[in-house]
């Protein structure tokens, strides 16, 4: 990790200045286990909100993720709105929340620890946009929708023979 990416959230407050980069997925150690590869356009800007500093942003990114449908790899854009206030330790935080959302961080902190967790929770959980249309999905998994394409539609065929001949 570069100390480029290590920011002086206060002093970059104080002056109210956005901070522009692209990171690589590689540079989050979470994030990097959920997505394939890509870089992350953040954008963000710092002001002094109260006593506090602020944070607020956009954290963009174009990967691929696995579809749990098809097990193929799919494109997605993921965007994550970034907002919080930057606070000094765990108690502060809970005095902020859930009214405001809040990470504890020093004076100096790495940017890709302020923005890791909203990347995280932005990733789509399917690839696939609608379940149901998955483009690759095999037909098998298309059970319980046509009553032909039941796996017991079979068995009801052998029953209805047993039972109307008997």
């Amino acid at each position: 990790m570069s100390e480029a990416s290590r920011l002086n959230v206060a002093e970059l407050a104080m002056r109210g200045e956005c901070w522009r980069t692209t990171l690589p997925v590689g540079a989050f150690p979470r994030l990097s286990k959920v997505v394939a590869d890509g870089e992350v356009r953040v954008a963000l800007r710092f002001h002094v909100a109260g006593e506090r500093v602020r944070v607020e942003g956009e954290c963009r990114l174009a990967t691929r993720i696995r579809c749990l449908r098809c097990l193929r790899k799919e494109g997605v854009d993921v965007v994550a709105e970034v907002g919080f206030f930057v606070v000094a330790n765990e108690a502060e935080a809970e005095a902020l929340m859930p009214e405001f959302d809040a990470v504890v961080a020093s004076e100096s902190a790495l940017a890709t620890e302020l923005i890791e967790d909203d990347l995280l929770l932005s990733v789509p959980e399917i690839a696939c946009a609608d379940r149901d249309a998955c483009r690759h999905a095999p037909p098998a998994l298309a059970f319980g929708r046509d009553p032909e394409a039941s796996p017991f539609a079979a068995l009801r065929g052998l029953r209805a023979e047993r039972s109307g001949g008997q």
